[in-house]
């Protein structure tokens, strides 16, 4: 039994020994965890470096939002400030017109929505310093995105047209062949053959420039007509509705073309409706109210100045014409042209150049004929509401005006003109218009005895009440083809409700 026990023993302490051994030749675990550290810590480093740089960039984007935002209230603000505080303009010299005036309130203006829209069109149209604006947008602006026409399968934005646009197509033809024989510096000897002829070249296309709907061809800006497209329907039943309530006094319908009818090339003629087509429409539309055709008249007289080359406006010369032919269907005696005083403005620069900043206009000044009645009248000017009388002259100085500006010898828009001349022949004249109807004025002094002067556009009174209170015994429309069958349309049937 000892000696079992003892032996035991013996093999205990031998594993003992043995695995003290084992023990000194395994690595510590201590050692085993630092190399652990060391590896996490070198992962970690990368780790917390990208969330530091994201970090920075979020706040570097967040200092750009916070700037932008307040950038964006600043320009707001100052615009804002500059639109809604500064004084704003009534008239502008370089488009011949009165600026939009402010809307008069009333409930059912703003339900129909009439009166918030006139509040935009208000400070859309009177913002402070606009000519320098517009000179601006067209100078930096506008090229960045205009174009010729031609360039490419772009057409033109029509006015209610709905056909097809195409582009045009301009041929260069090229130089004529010079042969020896035609060179006079080669000696006449050494010309042994019959000279060599070329046939003269064709003459070029017109190449056109379209920029807002005109076309400015052949140093001629054309404002290019869209087509009635049903509205010349609308325009006839407004006129029978003044005939129908005032009865048997005369009523005449007059509706005048634009230089679209007479100048517009050829190769361009897809760019526009036919004007002469619509008048025709009107004229089998109206009701006992007689048609005076402008548009022949002023046919047989197109190679002269009758419209003008920079101005959307016709010449005083094409108002001649025109009311010439007026005169005759009305039964009244007209003035010659030797009966007037004529009166030249050069250097004219109107209307088409301010809406095109086309440099062929500006480089291409026109002169401004205008006529003034030898024989006197008496003027006086009223208010939208025929009032506020003042004595006035028939035709503004032109002195001061800009060139652009000169069409405005014929006086603005908004007012009423009454003209009493020393023909006595018992005819007063009730002319309903716009623009293009100032010209007429003058022309008509030797054939009424009283003539009111009414712009459509800025009219308050009932115009049934209007013509009987001045005794009318004759009753004008005179308006371009785009006030006829455009928007200036309804003002006629509004003046009827007023």
């Amino acid at each position: 039994m000892n000696e079992d026990n003892k032996t035991a023993s013996q093999d205990e302490k031998k594993n003992k020994s043995a695995g003290a051994n084992d023990k000194a030749e395994r690595p510590e675990p201590v050692i085993s965890i630092e190399a652990s550290d060391r590896e996490k810590t070198a992962i970690d480093i990368p780790i917390k470096a990208k969330k530091l740089k994201k970090q920075r960039r979020k706040t570097t984007l967040n200092s750009i939002a916070l700037a932008n935002i307040i950038l964006m209230g600043a320009i707001f603000a100052g615009g804002f400030v500059y639109v809604a505080l500064l004084p704003h303009e009534t008239k502008a010299d370089d488009e011949n017109r009165m600026l939009t005036k402010f809307p008069k309130f009333s409930v059912k203006n703003y339900v129909s929505g009439e009166y918030t829209a006139g509040i935009a069109d208000y400070f859309d149209d009177t913002v402070h310093d606009r000519a320098h604006i517009k000179q601006f947008i067209a100078d930096n602006i506008t090229p960045l995105k205009g174009r010729k026409y031609g360039d490419g399968e772009d057409g033109a934005e029509l006015y209610g047209s709905g056909f097809e646009k195409k582009p045009v197509v301009t041929v260069t033809t090229a130089p004529p062949v010079t042969t020896a024989a035609q060179d006079v510096s080669a000696p006449a000897a050494e010309t042994t053959a019959a000279p060599e002829t070329t046939a003269p070249p064709e003459e070029e296309p017109a190449q056109g420039e379209l920029t807002n709907n005109i076309l400015i061809v052949n140093k001629r800006g054309i404002t290019l007509y869209g087509g009635a497209w049903g509205t010349e329907q609308e325009y006839a039943s407004f006129v029978n509705e003044y005939k129908e309530a005032l009865g048997g006094m005369n009523v005449y319908s007059m509706v005048l073309p634009t230089s679209s009818s007479f100048y517009l090339p050829e190769e361009y003629s897809n760019l526009a409706y036919s004007e002469k087509d619509d008048f025709d429409k009107i004229e089998a539309s109206l009701k006992g109210v007689i048609p005076v055709d402008a548009y022949n008249i002023l046919n047989a007289h197109k190679d002269e100045a009758i419209y003008s080359r920079t101005d959307h406006h016709w010449q005083p010369l094409g108002a001649y014409y025109a009311a010439e032919q007026f005169a005759l269907m009305a039964g009244v005696p007209f003035a010659d042209l030797s009966e007037y005083e004529t009166v030249t403005l050069p250097g004219y620069v109107g209307t088409l150049y301010m809406y095109t900043q086309s440099a062929t206009l500006l480089n291409n000044p026109e002169d401004f004929v205008y006529y003034k009645p030898k024989t006197p009248v008496t003027v006086t000017q009223y208010d939208t509401h025929f009032q506020n009388p003042v004595a006035a002259n028939l035709l503004l100085d032109p002195a001061p005006m800009p060139n652009s500006g000169y069409y405005m010898v014929f006086g603005s828009d908004e007012r009423i003109v009454h003209v009493n001349t020393e023909c006595k022949n018992g005819r007063n004249l009730v002319i309903f218009k716009d623009s293009y109807g100032n010209a007429l004025l003058p022309m008509l002094t030797s054939s009424f005895e009283n003539i009111y002067l009414c712009d459509i556009r800025y009219f308050d009174l009932n115009a049934i009440d209007f013509i009987d209170s001045v005794e009318a015994t004759d009753v004008l429309f005179a308006m371009c083809s785009f006030s006829a069958v455009g928007a200036n349309r309804s003002c006629i049937h509004n003046n009827l409700k007023k």
